[in-house]
């Protein structure tokens, strides 16, 4: 898998680089076995293609980041959701692109200073969604936790910056932030549609009201069903409680996956959904 890090020397959970760092990994298991891509490489590698971007969340060490990304590209290869250039259907991604951003792992900052960093992510990621939109056929972002505020940031100050589907496993923003005259309304011109995994058993997400001082999108959805259906047209909410019950558990679930062959098979997906 390719990873593009913008962590200082690569692998700093607490410092930023200068600029976008890309090596291309034979092997997750192995991170000392890699290859260093130039930006021009890159966009080859993602050209004509259906390119998924995925987006950790705070306390993930590099060794750990991988690992979450390891799962998910067998997931999404058993899901028949990922396969190789050459025998790659309209419905399949083709690049799987692993971001790392520095979100901090010591318990005594925590969350609260991995949310500063985070923002500035954002930026970080809407230079390499940027430059990935020049070659790309389409573009995905899948992210979890703190991620979504990583992305969110990097979709709300330019709705040319459009990605196709923005899925947000677990999110640790706020739960009002898509609504209009909040936050992240304006990512909602930046993307096809935007999905919202939510599980209320998560117990990461319930220490959230007491860090952010108010409720995780990613424990019970939007704050009000009403305001989604009728001002967020392409937002879709999928309350995944009978198959998640740790923070972690989207990337381990076949029904999560499931539902994803859905999106990418263009299926017209209910506005508020659960998880079978």
């Amino acid at each position: 898998m390719i990873l593009v890090s913008c962590r200082k020397n690569f692998s700093s959970d607490q410092r930023f680089s200068d600029d976008l760092q890309i090596r291309d990994y034979p092997s997750l298991s192995n991170l000392n076995v890699f290859t260093t891509l130039s930006s021009d490489e890159l966009l080859l590698r993602a050209d004509g293609r259906h390119v998924l971007v995925l987006v950790h969340g705070y306390r993930n060490p590099l060794k750990n980041m991988a690992s979450a990304y390891k799962d998910l590209a067998h997931g999404l290869t058993d899901a028949g959701l990922l396969a190789e250039a050459t025998t790659a259907l309209a419905s399949q991604y083709s690049l799987a692109i692993g971001f790392a951003w520095p979100g901090f792992r010591t318990k005594v900052l925590g969350f609260l200073a991995a949310r500063p960093n985070a923002n500035r992510a954002g930026g970080y990621l809407r230079t390499l969604t940027s430059s990935l939109r020049r070659a790309a056929r389409t573009i995905d972002i899948e992210t979890h936790s703190l991620g979504a505020r990583v992305a969110l940031q990097a979709l709300s100050t330019d709705d040319s910056l459009w990605v196709d589907n923005l899925m947000l496993t677990a999110p640790a923003a706020d739960n009002e932030c898509l609504q209009p005259k909040e936050e992240y309304n304006a990512v909602l011109d930046s993307c096809n549609r935007l999905l919202v995994y939510h599980s209320k058993h998560d117990p990461v997400l319930k220490t959230y009201t007491v860090a952010a001082v108010d409720r995780a999108l990613g424990l019970k959805g939007p704050e009000s069903k009403q305001v989604t259906l009728e001002k967020c047209p392409n937002v879709f909410v999928v309350d995944c409680e009978k198959h998640v019950t740790q923070h972690g558990d989207y990337r381990k679930k076949s029904a999560y996956y499931a539902h994803w062959v859905k999106i990418m098979n263009q299926a017209q997906l209910p506005r508020y959904d659960v998880l079978a």
